[in-house]
């Protein structure tokens, strides 16, 4: 592990940051604990609020100038960053790459909705509905933003964000340093069980979804339902990523871990939920190594009671969190735990 973070701007992202449209949206060494659900991670080199696309580039370019490579973090919703921190932009989308909006109503039944990456899933059902609108019912119970959602093609056992996507709006490398604006069709995602293969390089700024005339009032009724019974079973008022790995195929994640005997464990500060096994919690200042190590120990678990490999759902910013918790697996099975 690297020390943490402490970075010195050079003249263009200073000068970036005193122009009167970014000021007080871009800040150094910011504390990434304090932008995701986990409260885990140190520093960000430069942490950015961005309202345009345009803004997005020019960030990007004058981070390039100094080596800093540039991630959208969303809400942070089911992210764990670095205990030493990112030397790089991390930046949240605002403003109009927040925004929503109806864009065509096809007839009197049916309509096409444009949404931000930045907006936030429960805002965008609640918009819906106060417009006569459903069909994105599943996005209220997705914490996090609509661009998160398309990267990991969210959803739930009711429905996933590929049943209803319709394109999205992405800036990708142009072969020349630079990036073009180009709308891709939900087949070039590559849209998965939870998963897509969208790559860290295209920056995902919004898209379209497919929307309905329905009973309101109902729709309404079914997301208080699904809320009422996921609190009941899940602990979302604790500091966690929500789900820490994606179901097997036929199964869940949290019956397996339960099932060999981890449901409970804890790590350092980090503690599998007495609740639901499949929700990692930070209970007492955990750090990103002890989530690693307690996630290394579950599926380390598991694979050796019933073959399966979990995957992680949790998605790992700044740094590669896949290769180090490989090396807590290896250390395991060295120690025959």
């Amino acid at each position: 592990m690297t020390d943490t973070v402490n970075f010195e701007p050079g003249e263009g992202l200073l000068a970036l940051a005193a122009e009167s449209r970014f000021g007080a949206r871009v800040v150094f060494n910011e504390p990434l604990a304090k932008h995701c659900s986990l409260r885990i991670g140190g520093p960000a080199a430069v942490w950015a609020e961005v309202e345009t696309a345009e803004e997005l580039v020019e960030l990007a370019r004058a981070g390039e100038a100094e080596g800093l490579e540039l991630t959208i973090a969303g809400l942070g919703s089911n992210t764990l960053f670095p205990d030493e921190g990112i030397r790089g932009i991390v930046a949240r989308l605002t403003g109009e790459l927040a925004a929503f909006e109806i864009a065509a109503e096809a007839d009197d039944d049916t309509a096409v909705m444009r949404i931000g990456a930045g907006a936030v899933n429960a805002h965008v059902v609640r918009a819906l509905h106060k417009g006569g609108w459903v069909g994105a019912e599943f996005l209220a119970l997705i914490p996090g933003t609509f661009g998160g959602a398309v990267v990991m093609n969210a959803g739930t056992k009711e429905a996933e964000l590929s049943e209803v996507l319709l394109d999205v709006d992405v800036l990708e490398p142009d072969g020349a340093g630079g990036y073009r604006r180009s709308t891709w069709e939900p087949a070039k995602l590559g849209l998965s069980y939870r998963h897509s293969e969208v790559s860290d390089d295209v920056l995902v700024l919004g898209g379209r979804i497919r929307i309905r005339r329905g009973d309101v009032d109902e729709a309404r009724q079914a997301v208080r339902r699904d809320k009422a019974r996921r609190n009941r079973t899940q602990p979302y008022k604790l500091a966690s990523v929500g789900s820490t790995f994606a179901n097997p195929k036929g199964d869940y994640a949290g019956r397996v871990i339960e099932e060999v005997g981890l449901k409970g464990h804890a790590i350092g500060g980090a503690r599998i939920s007495e609740l639901h096994a499949n929700f990692f919690i930070n209970e007492n200042g955990a750090t990103a190594a002890d989530f690693l190590e307690l996630m290394a120990l579950a599926r380390s678990r598991v694979r050796h009671r019933f073959g399966l490999e979990l995957r992680p759902e949790v998605r790992f910013v700044g740094f590669d969190g896949f290769k180090r918790m490989l090396e807590y697996e290896r250390r395991l099975e060295e120690q025959g735990c």
